[in-house]
């Protein structure tokens, strides 16, 4: 077990030292991703030579005996170790900057002594990675910085280091800024709540709600936790959680998620889910664990910045060999692509991840975004894809001149209020819409898979399909053949009704298409996705319907979750690269073979965590708008990195004429990444 010591302590911020038998060398990246995956928790720095690490939290959301509880969790023998690196501070910066005016003003000799300690660091790190037999950044600092020390020009030793030091700072602060941006995104704040008590009421924090518990909220109030609504009726703003600026009207028996707010009117909510298992807080944890995650692109630009090291090492070699003159070399090894080709592809796709989040979509890493940006095929799932979870009920057929179609449907309606199937359920939402009576029967017995039997008076009725009532009954359903074939033609289902000798009636039932289907497809065509796919477990025939009303490329219907993931498989066998948009649990096998998984924002919960990016309100549109955003953000790296070669590239050149001194072009070339980070930055705002 890892020996853990708090240093210093304030709310909001602590400071832990760990045992020397723990090293942290190279440990910084790993901390920081399993930290910031702790709701609360806002900032984390490491500082891997002091063997310290310094966590800002929320004191409303997060203890320190938490942060300290989770840290002593980590598998620190499995830890993932990466190349480590100095964490600059405003104080670096300051003192480097005083070393700087000192030794204007000073003769030689004694700027040695203030100079040499300054670089000191910046020397060991290059010396340090010689010594491993790498050649990156840090051989070129050291290289740079030195020669100018060497050659008793300590002032530009200073000025460079100056720069780099503050270059650094601001790299390191933007990349901990986005850290922090993102992870506060989506965490609700603790507020003082009240709570039905037996016939009493009582004010406690929402931090101690438990599940079961009944809150009173009124206008303005956030929603402490996830659960029902069981009284009342409210607009409640979900623009923290879907993005969607509208309030949206919710009443008894709907869900309200933690972090929402109530707009207008007063309700009671019954306690569901709270703490790490609010959906806020499941949302934050997957962003949190999203940003270590490194994408081919990412990776692509380190070996790129890692090959422009040796670039120009080996100009710099040639300018010397051919001029012999040390600060020349120095002016050329101080032009370094390193710096703006690693940083700014990381804090592109985060500020990209901040955007969409605010938006209503969840990316779950640079890889997602990568990825989706470059799919040209998109398969979707239909039922609560392409069209509503919910049926509507089209037709009501009686096949008995003395009963009415209402009549018909409200004895359908009493006797399917026992299934929760969506066939069921639709039939009993089109009679409460036509305020049809409830019909009094005797005991519903439900036969799975098949249908239900009941009776209403003295007559047995059986609802199901016309397999079961046919083959199991002996119902005879020819003299509808005609209108049954119409209605499966026009993609409908059916639902048959029979007493105990013949078939009385049937209703059809059709998918409710959402009505920005259309225009969602239509965008994705746009982007560049040229194959549409429609995968069903309908029939044919209603998949043929579909098909030729929104204008897909393919269709698959009685289709399995095998088989969906089956034809994702082959799709990308054939070159294809495959985003894959369902909502259930037989769609989990497809959205982890495909390129890129999506999953509604009704999905199950088996579909999102098996999903690439996740929408957090029902709206098929997010899926255009998650495309149009990955497009952006890659368009936006390959912008960033041509923009990095020619500048740079432009100020070797110069410094390899001698136009440039060696702190000219240490000036140039970080203001070349910070205006490369910048539009990194700025992507997050749109």
């Amino acid at each position: 077990m890892t020996t853990l010591r708090v240093k210093h302590h304030l709310p909001g911020r602590i400071r832990l030292k760990v045992a020397s038998s723990q090293p942290l060398e190279g440990l910084s990246e790993w901390l920081k991703s399993g930290l910031l995956a702790v709701q609360g928790v806002r900032q984390v720095r490491v500082n891997e030579s002091a063997q310290s690490i310094v966590i800002h939290y929320d004191d409303a959301l997060v203890q320190p005996e938490a942060i300290e509880a989770r840290l002593t969790e980590f598998d620190w023998d499995n830890a993932d170790s990466s190349d480590s690196e100095h964490n600059f501070t405003r104080g670096d910066i300051a003192l480097n900057l005083t070393g700087l005016l000192v030794s204007c003003f000073i003769p030689s000799k004694y700027a040695a002594a203030i100079s040499y300690p300054l670089i000191a660091n910046t020397l060991a790190e290059g010396a340090d990675q010689l010594r491993h037999g790498k050649l990156g950044v840090e051989v070129l600092d050291a290289t740079a910085i030195g020669l100018s020390a060497w050659r008793g020009d300590h002032a530009t030793a200073l000025m460079t280091q100056s720069l780099l030091s503050m270059g650094e700072y601001m790299e390191q602060q933007t990349s901990r800024n986005s850290d922090t941006l993102l992870s506060e995104l989506m965490q609700p704040k603790h507020t003082q709540v009240w709570v039905v008590d037996g016939d009493e009421q009582r004010q406690i924090s929402s931090e101690a709600l438990q599940q079961g518990q009944l809150v009173l909220l009124g206008p303005g109030e956030m929603i402490p936790a996830d659960g029902e609504l069981v009284s009342g009726a409210a607009l409640v703003n979900q623009a923290s959680l879907t993005g969607e600026s509208v309030p949206i009207r919710r009443e008894e028996g709907d869900y309200l998620y933690s972090g929402t707010a109530v707009h207008e009117g007063k309700v009671t909510l019954k306690v569901d889910k709270v703490g790490s298992a609010t959906t806020t807080a499941q949302i934050a944890g997957i962003i949190a664990q999203s940003l270590s995650e490194k994408s081919q692109t990412q990776l692509t630009t380190q070996k790129m910045a890692e090959r422009r090291v040796k670039i120009t090492l080996g100009v710099g070699a040639a300018v010397f060999a051919l001029t012999r003159d040390l600060e020349r070399l120095a002016s050329v090894f101080l032009v370094d692509y390193s710096c703006a080709l690693k940083l700014s592809t990381p804090v592109t796709f985060k500020s990209i991840m901040y955007r969409a989040a605010k938006q209503g979509l969840v990316f779950k890493g640079g890889r997602a975004i990568e990825n989706l940006a470059k799919v040209d095929t998109c398969i979707f799932d239909k039922t609560g894809t392409l069209t509503h979870g919910d049926l509507e009920v089209t037709d009501v057929i009686c096949l008995r001149e003395q009963q009415a179609p209402k009549q018909l449907l409200a004895m359908a309606a009493s006797v399917e209020e026992h299934c929760n199937h969506p066939l069921a359920q639709a039939v009993v939402n089109a009679a409460k819409q036509q305020e049809l009576p409830h019909i009094e029967h005797g005991e519903v017995d439900y036969i799975i898979a098949h249908g239900l039997h009941s009776t209403i008076g003295d007559m047995p009725l059986s609802i199901g399909s016309r397999h079961f009532l046919e083959e199991h009954q002996g119902i005879d359903f020819s003299p509808l053949e005609q209108t049954i074939q119409e209605l499966e033609a026009a993609g409908k289902h059916t639902l048959f009704l029979a007493n105990e000798h013949q078939a009385i009636g049937v209703i059809g039932l059709k998918d409710t298409l959402r009505a920005e289907a259309k225009q969602t497809l239509k965008a994705l065509r746009e982007s560049g996705i040229t194959n549409l796919v429609l995968l069903t477990g309908d029939t044919v025939s209603k998949a043929k319907q579909m098909v030729e009303e929104l204008g897909l490329d393919l269709f698959v219907a009685e289709a399995t979750p095998e088989s969906k993931q089956k034809l994702v498989s082959e799709l990308q066998q054939q070159g294809h690269q495959v985003l894959f948009v369902g909502d259930g649990v037989n769609d989990a096998p497809a959205l982890s073979q495909a390129d890129v998984g999506l999953a509604m924002a009704v999905g199950t919960e088996l579909a999102q965590m098996a999903a690439d990016v996740t929408l957090l309100q029902d709206d098929l549109s997010g899926v255009a708008e998650a495309r149009r955003l990955a497009q952006e953000a890659l368009k936006l790296v390959n912008s960033n990195i041509r923009l990095t070669e020619w500048v740079n590239s432009g100020i070797m050149l110069a410094a390899a004429m001698g136009w440039l001194k060696p702190s000219s072009s240490a000036l140039l070339h970080n203001g070349t990444t910070i205006a490369v980070l910048a539009r990194a930055i700025n992507a997050r705002n749109g």
